[in-house]
């Protein structure tokens, strides 16, 4: 893979590992411990080597439904950042960004502090043929309305209990459908950007797991599809994870 032209003073890429879940999480939370002011940023490619589900930081295990979990036998793991559940496995390609306190994309406004990278995944996505776009504040806040209104309540709830069931500002959708999430986690130290790409979009899992009755399930199984979608799908072939970060990797030289 051809690396782009990053300087190292400004940059570490730290190449693809493929481990437990449980060791990404902690080695990103050693890495944003570690950070220094003045210190390169860091990019931590990460797939998780087997399935398993990832609960967002304020989300309690009653959100799962027991029975699926015993059937299944999927091991569950708690990230310190917000958000709902991840699926994790071959299927996710996650992306960490470290970075130090001070850093110049570290900026005071939060929701601002997302737009960079939602953008040069935009443009990673472009160039692998799939045109995308930002998700913007104000269609993100649309959506989280839903949850409040009579009518969309309960079904905007069942599916806000999967990541990818729910937009926020500067993740990446193509037609509505999302294919990047993100989230954050801001320290004294400094900042973790985390971005999750589906490769692939396997809603039968987060069905069975996130759905306690079979009316819940039903709407998890007919509004996940148009709530995010795979590269896979979107590309016609399954595309390696080592093109996709060689994509992001060029897409980020010329944009950062």
């Amino acid at each position: 893979m051809q690396k782009p032209h990053l300087s190292v003073h400004k940059w570490r890429m730290l190449p693809l590992t493929i481990a437990s879940q449980q060791n990404h999480i902690d080695l990103s939370e050693q890495l944003l411990m570690a950070a220094l002011p003045g210190e390169p940023a860091t990019l931590y490619w990460s797939q998780a080597e087997s399935r398993g589900l990832v609960l967002g930081f304020s989300q309690k295990h009653s959100v799962l439904n027991q029975a699926a979990l015993n059937t299944q036998l999927i091991p569950i793991y708690h990230r310190r950042a917000g958000g709902t559940a991840v699926l994790v496995g071959p299927e996710l390609l996650s992306l960490d960004v470290i970075l130090p306190a001070g850093h110049p994309l570290l900026l005071p406004d939060i929701v601002e502090s997302y737009r960079w990278l939602g953008t040069v995944w935009a443009k990673t996505l472009g160039s692998l043929g799939v045109e995308a776009r930002l998700v913007s504040p104000e269609e993100a806040h649309a959506q989280r309305a839903l949850l409040k209104q009579e009518g969309t309540r309960e079904r905007e709830a069942i599916l806000n209990r999967a990541c990818f069931g729910s937009l926020s500002s500067y993740e990446v959708t193509v037609e509505k459908r999302k294919v990047v999430g993100l989230d954050m986690i801001r320290r004294r130290a400094g900042s973790l950007l985390q971005a999750g790409l589906l490769l692939k979009w396997d809603i039968e899992p987060l069905v069975e797991l996130l759905g306690h009755t079979p009316k819940e399930q039903t709407i998890l199984r007919e509004e996940l599809p148009e709530r995010a979608v795979g590269l896979d799908t979107l590309t016609g072939r399954i595309v390696p994870a080592m093109e996709v970060i060689s994509a992001f990797e060029e897409a980020f030289s010329t944009m950062v």
